[in-house]
């Protein structure tokens, strides 16, 4: 018959296995609070750099912005387009990046006035400088426009200045004999030369037969 098992055993086995499970519990906080104090090296030297980095960007853009300021001061305007913005500001649009890429500097309020410019005289200075320097003076005569004032006054100041060729698209929704009141005088724009368009690429396509044989 077999005696009781010796407890001593037990006692060691239980001894070994508390230890086991103290030196596992040392480990694993020892392994988080290193973790964390890498992390945090690891914020502190890489945050100045992504602040660099975010500053270097933003310079950079900024730069771009101040330089193609001063290259769109400088340079002087070949065209100059006048519209109503209700219903002809699609067809500039298109009209204005199509003849740039023509090798024809193209002005356009909405395009080429800084948005920076916050005053009623800045941005007229602006208009009436390209409106001064451009060669071409293309009116896009889309419904309305002869009732817009801002029209009326750049078609006044155009036929003041000697150095204009002036070019007239007329949307075909509009009858041809269309006379402007100009306040002074009245343009009689039916017994000038006009060419019709329907879409804003066939008024592309005309501006650049005419515009580069001129």
């Amino acid at each position: 018959m077999m005696g009781p098992v010796p407890t001593t055993n037990n006692s060691a086995i239980s001894l070994v296995l508390i230890a086991i499970a103290i030196i596992v519990s040392i480990a694993i906080v020892l392994y988080f609070v290193n973790s964390k104090h890498e992390k945090s090296e690891r914020t502190k030297i890489e945050t100045p750099n992504n602040i660099n980095s975010a500053k270097t960007k933003e310079n950079f853009a900024t730069g771009n912005e101040k330089l193609d300021t001063r290259e769109g001061n400088t340079k002087p305007f070949d065209v100059f387009l006048c519209y109503k913005k209700s219903s002809g500001r699609d067809y500039a649009d298109h009209l204005k990046a199509g003849l740039e890429e023509l090798g024809l500097h193209t002005f356009e309020d909405c395009k080429d006035i800084p948005q920076t410019v916050e005053t009623e005289e800045s941005w007229t200075k602006v208009r009436d400088k390209a409106l001064q320097e451009s060669k071409y003076f293309v009116l896009i005569m889309t419904p309305g426009f002869n009732l817009s004032s801002e029209v009326i006054t750049e078609i006044s100041m155009a036929r003041k200045q000697s150095n204009k060729i002036f070019v007239f698209f007329r949307h075909r929704s509009m009858a041809r004999n269309i006379v402007v009141n100009l306040g002074n005088e009245s343009l009689d724009i039916g017994k000038l030369e006009q060419v019709s368009f329907e879409t804003k690429e066939e008024l592309l396509r005309l501006a650049h037969n005419i515009l580069l044989k001129a």
